[in-house]
């Protein structure tokens, strides 16, 4: 019962993950064609399903550092920013308001759907 909860939730996570950012995708490229929107949702995509994943393999042998862990992968997806996207942005020395939120907003809805799907992964009853 356990594992079909589990497959049931990862399920769901994949899925809701894959249409919510898909929907905002076509939201975001309607006010905003900036040339990294794809690029960047992807790569929240990809680093979502990564923690999830890594999360989902270590939750039964890690428990008191689950957290740490989810932590670490926020840092990820802000290193990854600042290492690779940030210097994109600069090019002009400025950062401009749709550039930032070009990142931002594949990062708070991956952020509150990945956070989500965990609480309820770590929540299953034992």
């Amino acid at each position: 019962m356990k594992k079909t909860t589990e497959n049931k939730i990862s399920f769901q996570f994949h899925v809701f993950l894959t249409l919510t950012l898909l929907c905002s995708y076509i939201i975001h490229i309607s006010f905003i064609n900036h040339q990294y929107v794809f690029y960047l949702y992807l790569l929240n995509f990809i680093i979502a399903i990564l923690i999830y994943w890594f999360i989902y393999l270590i939750k039964n042998r890690q428990k008191e550092s689950i957290g740490y862990f989810f932590l670490l992968g926020s840092f990820i997806k802000f290193f990854v920013f600042f290492i690779w996207v940030l210097p994109l942005y600069t090019n002009d020395d400025i950062v401009t308001k749709s550039e930032f939120f070009t990142f931002f907003i594949p990062y708070i809805i991956s952020l509150f759907i990945e956070t989500y799907h965990l609480i309820l992964l770590l929540n299953i009853k034992r």
